[in-house]
């Protein structure tokens, strides 16, 4: 017979006994399946401990993004070098599984079902194609393993801690990478169909890892069907089976879990904008009670899906190497807030950030109470004062995780706690929400000071016009920060210039609430929401501006949960929107050349949070003599925060070194003579 005439095939079961492989097989899978269902279930069941939260709205919109996520790998590939590393294993890793099930199915479903012969669905140009891709991804399975262990080991990041598991975890997908490799070696030098050794079929080179090996195997006498390298086969085929489904069996008490419930994480993701903050569900009747649950406290306080999260999270870092206040060397770390909770919630000694380790019997639980991980009191045993204050809410770490985990809605749950039922808040935090509350602004200034930045300007105002096509709504900076009048005081020049159509609430205008909520204080910012909300409706417009980035998120994206009228009754807009927009229309026309080099910084509350990235930098290109220059790899939705948000405006820092320091060195790399600013904070 001519060997180049003999059919491409595999065979499933090739020097193994055709009882004892399979037998082995099944009694695998069903140990597997049992160990791995139970894990699943015990983690389901602490999930359903947290309280109620719906996530079931908008399925295709959260199938869609699923497939972006998951399978495009949207989010891990923003970080490059770590994010193709993890492509090689994902991939890898999926092809590899893939491929089994492709076994699976031949062995198990079509050839009972339908003969040897029309059930086979490894063979020909088919099982070709098949060893050629796995192959091909189990080596980049291999390579994004060996990238790992050097990451973990040799150049690790600071944003990486390492555990006992997971070198365990990576030794036992490199020794399946690597034994897969063997066996199918020694299969291809040894294997023989009809007569003829299947090494020197052409088809066998296909398997080009496999093939190679194999010819290393022929050389120092493993292959040609010799006796010694047919008694390791075997024994590497039952240990790589066994390994494989000790593996699986234990996804659920490892880090690797992520590989069950990330996808599941990110399926329920928050849909909301990412500048609304979860209100307080029945605030008004919660606080009725004789025992208000408000914000998070303990354990059981999460929502569910906040429980779902802590499962989900990998430890990878990049929220920890993108935070502003981990970056200034406060005791915040966004990787450390939920890792210490994931921790808390499996009864696992809890590893805090700078690598101190307490047992949970070293943890005090509340007066009078057992020590129970639900009831434990979060603040004090898990966190600080100054860890939960750090935060400056810019969204970073949401924005950079990859298995969507809201950490900052977390923080602002701790503060909640402390601010409106412990009453254990900083001085300055006290003082902004008495301004607010009093004054109607976090400066403690009189209101009726918050027209006089319009002095000499003739700024129409809301109660004598009663309707105009934009409301202006000037913000508390602008009305009494003396840097910022000058931004409003240029505003309205810019539109009277255009002849926009505007007017302002004057002193009917009040803080929007938004330090009030950073801060915790949920029932002050609905308050002052509502209040705003019933002025507003006294009057009729077609757009709102805002030259502060926080009004503007504020009753864009949280009044709408109040009954605020954005996107409905009126369109919501930031000033740099409206002037590129005029200079568009030709509407404004900059004359007088700059001659300068300027660096833009993205103010958070509309980078990250809203996306407007094209308009400031629209209008400062529209200046004549102007270049404009970025801070390397630290712009638009990478843009590291100012250090103002969450209320840190109003507090002293705890770091090393300031929040601000560390932005304007990023900012001046590029020798600007400039900076430009779009947030009265920043």
């Amino acid at each position: 017979m001519d060997q180049e005439q003999i059919t491409a095939i595999r065979e499933i079961y090739w020097n193994i006994h055709p009882v004892v492989g399979p037998a082995f097989i099944y009694g695998l899978i069903l140990i597997t399946s049992i160990v791995t269902t139970w894990g699943v279930l015990r983690d389901i069941a602490r999930w359903r401990k947290g309280r109620p939260e719906a996530r079931i709205s908008q399925i295709p919109a959260r199938a869609a993004e699923f497939l972006v996520q998951i399978f495009g790998q949207k989010k891990v590939l923003r970080d490059r070098r770590p994010g193709s590393m993890h492509a090689l294993i994902f991939f890898g890793f999926l092809t590899l599984f893939v491929g089994t099930d492709v076994i699976a199915i031949e062995e198990d479903f079509t050839i009972p079902a339908m003969g040897h012969d029309a059930g086979q669905i490894l063979v020909g140009g088919f099982y070709q194609s098949y060893e050629l891709i796995l192959d091909t991804l189990g080596l980049a399975f291999l390579l994004g393993l060996i990238w790992a262990t050097w990451r973990r080991y040799r150049t690790r990041p600071d944003r990486l801690d390492n555990r006992g598991t997971d070198g365990w975890v990576l030794g036992v997908l490199l020794y399946l990478a690597i034994s897969g490799f063997l066996i199918e070696g020694l299969r291809l030098a040894n294997q023989v169909i009809d007569g003829i050794p299947v090494y020197e079929q052409g088809w066998a080179r296909m398997s080009y890892v496999g093939f190679a090996i194999a010819s290393l195997f022929r050389a120092i006498n493993l292959g040609d069907g010799g006796s010694l390298g047919l008694a390791i086969h075997p024994l590497l085929w039952f240990t790589h089976a066994a390994v494989t489904f000790a593996f699986v069996g234990t996804i659920p008490f490892s880090k690797f879990r992520h590989i069950l419930y990330t996808p599941l994480n990110t399926f329920f993701r928050d849909t909301t904008p990412m500048g609304a903050l979860d209100p307080i569900p029945d605030l008004e009747a919660e606080i009725e009670k004789d025992e208000p649950r408000l914000g998070v406290a303990t354990l059981g306080d999460l929502t569910w899906k906040r429980r779902m999260d802590l499962d989900a999270c990998m430890r990878c870092g990049r929220c920890h190497a993108n935070c502003p206040a981990n970056a200034s060397g406060a005791p915040l770390s966004p990787k450390y807030i939920i890792s210490k909770l994931a921790d808390l919630q499996r009864g696992a000694p809890i590893t805090f950030k700078d690598g101190s380790v307490k047992q949970l019997a070293e943890l005090e639980p509340a007066e009078g109470a057992a020590l129970d991980v639900e009831t434990l009191p979060l603040y004090g045993n898990l966190f600080s004062e100054h860890e939960i204050w750090a935060c400056t809410t810019c969204n970073a770490c949401v924005h950079e995780c990859p298995a969507m985990i809201e950490h900052v809605d977390d923080i602002v749950d701790l503060r909640r706690n402390l601010t409106m039922i412990a009453s254990e808040v900083p001085q300055g935090v006290k003082r902004v929400l008495e301004g607010i509350e009093r004054q109607g602004n976090p400066w403690r200034l009189p209101a009726r000071e918050r027209t006089a930045w319009a002095e000499g300007l003739d700024v129409p105002v809301m109660a004598e016009k009663e309707a105009a096509d934009v409301l202006y709504w000037v913000g508390c900076a602008p009305s009494y920060d003396e840097r910022s009048k000058r931004v409003a005081r240029a505003f309205v020049q810019l539109m009277q210039t255009a002849g926009v159509d505007f007017a302002i609430l004057g002193e009917e205008e009040t803080c929007n609430g938004d330090p009030a909520r950073r801060m915790g204080e949920e029932m002050l910012f609905q308050a002052q929401a509502q209040q705003n909300i019933e002025t507003m409706k006294q009057y009729k417009f077609k757009q709102i501006v805002t030259t502060c980035p926080h009004c503007f998120n504020t009753i864009k994206n949280e009044y709408p949960q109040l009954g605020g009228g954005a996107g409905t009754e009126y369109e919501v807009i930031h000033h740099t929107d409206m002037i590129a927009g005029l200079l568009a229309a030709g509407k404004l026309k900059p004359v007088r050349p700059l001659g300068e080099k300027v660096a833009y910084h993205d103010p958070c509350y509309i980078g990250r949070y809203n996306d407007i990235y094209a308009a400031p930098r629209a209008v400062l290109s529209a200046i004549p003599g102007l270049t404009l220059v970025e801070a390397p790899e630290r712009n638009r939705e990478r843009a590291m925060c100012c250090g103002g948000g969450g209320g840190n405006v109003w507090l002293e820092g705890e770091g090393e070194k300031d929040i601000n320091a560390i932005r304007l060195d990023q900012l001046v790399a590029e020798q600007p003579d400039t900076l430009a600013l779009a947030c009265p904070f920043c």
